[in-house]
């Protein structure tokens, strides 16, 4: 238990030597400097000088001087109770509590902060008054229970209810027409917790190991994620340790999530309110096809290639109308032409477009859609075409038997 004690000490020792030992003039200083450090940072004397810093510092969940470095508040601990709610809140995610103060004294908080053998902190076992623990940090500059009590203050309720001009303030309203006043302070423990699981998401070995093997175009078993859109904000400049602990840990970054609104695509599939074939077919989109249809009717020959290329044009101008009544069927619930909102639609094409009428698709109301649609394929191509020929009840019958034909061939679809 006393081995990370030790480390810690020594490693504060080298680091307040090393500079010094630089501006050294002779070996007699040297060894001066040397006496200094050993005696500075034993335990009998490095203890009751940390316990006495250690008011510098305060334990908090959410420090004031992320919203500005010269704000000061109470030292807020949240305790929020964990809940399924499905939020991404403070108490849904266990994260450390922050440290802020006199960035000179953090040295102290890292010493609290030393995992021991037992697996806990340092703090942990002063909270829970561990005797192993006594027995090591026990000197005969301090006894164990001062030094306890010390300690623990950088983990004290804070009563108090302060806030400052420093710091956004919001009126939440309440019953009765009445308001809170609340300062927005933020959970520096719940953003340090979304940095390491985006960092961990993005740069993980097997992160990193997946994108070499797509750069060279080899398969990989789990693949990787990304999240895009990801802006890094900074807090405490060049000085994060100012801010507080978890910030200087970060590095002072932390990212923000897009919040943007979704992009918002316009529809392709629209109901129709009145008629499918005015609102839902466009007939400029058949330009290509009937500008076919008109060049071949021109061709005076009369023989089984060219009425067989009318027929197959006809057909596919067909097969695109059933498309898109099939997208309406695909897209919509059953009974969607119930609503009163499309009671004018006529009877014929709710059959065809609802899935709640299907079993109302006889052989009679099969006969009438196919009139209906080879009655629109041919106003269509005269309002199309400009030198169109004027088409009669005989080229309506050749179209309705084709349709027909296309009818009989999609059966599942009707």
């Amino acid at each position: 238990m006393t081995e990370n004690i030790k480390i810690f000490l020594n490693d504060r020792k080298v680091l307040w030597l090393k500079n010094r030992l630089k501006k050294a003039k002779d070996d007699y200083e040297i060894a001066d400097l040397q006496q200094q450090a050993a005696s500075k940072f034993s335990l009998a004397e490095w203890l009751p000088d940390a316990a006495n810093r250690v008011k510098q510092l305060s334990m908090v969940s959410h420090p004031s001087k992320f919203s500005h470095p010269s704000a000061k508040t109470s030292s807020i601990i949240a305790n929020s109770k964990k809940s399924g709610d499905g939020y991404l809140r403070s108490g849904n995610v266990d994260y450390p509590l922050d440290v802020f103060g006199n960035a000179a004294a953090m040295d102290v908080f890292k010493f609290l902060s030393i995992q021991l053998s037992n697996g806990k902190t340092l703090l942990d076992n002063l909270e829970q008054n561990d005797e192993k623990l006594k027995k090591i940090i026990s000197t005969p500059t301090a006894n164990f229970e001062n030094l306890r009590s010390d300690f623990l203050k950088i983990k004290a309720a804070d009563t108090t209810s302060r806030t400052d001009h420093l710091i956004k303030q919001v009126y939440f309203p309440i019953k009765n027409k009445d308001y809170h006043l609340l300062s927005i302070l933020t959970p520096s423990g719940l953003i340090t917790e979304l940095k390491q699981r985006i960092d961990h998401l993005r740069f993980s070995e097997q992160t990193k190991q997946a994108k070499e093997y797509r750069k060279k175009n080899e398969l990989d078993d789990v693949g990787y994620a990304d999240i895009y859109d990801l802006t890094v904000t900074a807090f405490g400049g060049t000085q994060p340790q100012n801010v507080s602990v978890l910030n200087s840990q970060n590095a002072g970054r932390a990212y923000l999530l897009s919040s943007c609104p979704p992009k918002l695509e316009k529809r392709s599939i629209h109901l129709p309110k009145t008629d499918f074939f005015i609102q839902c077919l466009y007939r400029n989109n058949f330009q290509e096809s009937f500008t076919q249809l008109h060049k071949f009717m021109q061709i005076e020959l009369n023989n089984n290639d060219i009425r067989e290329a009318i027929r197959n044009i006809i057909h596919f101008i067909i097969d695109r109308i059933l498309l898109e009544a099939f997208k309406i069927r695909k897209h919509y619930e059953e009974g969607w032409s119930n609503q009163d909102y499309y009671e004018t639609l006529p009877k014929l094409q709710r059959i065809w477009l609802d899935d709640a009428y299907q079993n109302e698709r006889d052989n009679e109301w099969r006969n009438e859609l196919a009139k209906v649609i080879a009655s629109w394929i041919l106003k269509s191509y005269e309002k199309v075409i400009q030198d169109a020929f004027k088409l009669g009840d005989g080229e309506l019958l050749h179209v309705k038997t084709v349709v027909n034909e296309a009818v009989k061939k999609d059966k599942e679809f009707f």
